[in-house]
């Protein structure tokens, strides 16, 4: 059987995307810049006051870390201050880690499990929501 249709042949063209390095350099808008500094502030500063005082001593694998984000967060402000996308990759890379803080604070004994962590837990993951939102908005 001998085939008589044409078929149309049709070509996909992908826009090329920009290397990373100079997609993390472009600026970001001010009112962002200073929204995810607001959020940072306020979430930070509500899960930290409702954090009792410890049960034991801190794990020393705990201080190493809590130096990373320390230094993150400071990145972060960095980024938010120059208006650069990786202010925001920074505010997730802090966001996490502060989560992976929340999760091993009762784990590790350093605090007793209560109602104050269901609270730090939320502060947390609205800081990771924001920042991969903001983020995933610096995209477009």
């Amino acid at each position: 059987m001998i085939s008589t249709e044409e078929r149309v042949t049709t070509t996909t063209v992908v826009a090329e995307r920009p290397d990373t390095r100079s997609w993390l350099a472009e600026r970001i808008s001010t009112e962002a810049a200073v929204l995810i500094g607001a959020t940072w502030y306020v979430l930070f500063l509500i899960a930290t006051g409702l954090e009792p005082r410890p049960t034991a001593p801190a794990p020393t694998w705990s201080v190493a870390l809590s130096m990373v984000f320390l230094a993150t967060l400071a990145i972060t402000a960095g980024g938010l201050l120059a208006r650069r996308r990786w202010g925001l990759l920074a505010s997730l890379g802090a966001a996490g880690l502060f989560t992976a803080f929340s999760v091993a604070c009762p784990i590790s004994d350093h605090h007793g499990l209560a109602a104050w962590w269901f609270g730090q837990m939320a502060c947390a993951l609205a800081l990771v929501g924001v920042s991969a939102f903001a983020l995933a908005r610096a995209r477009a």
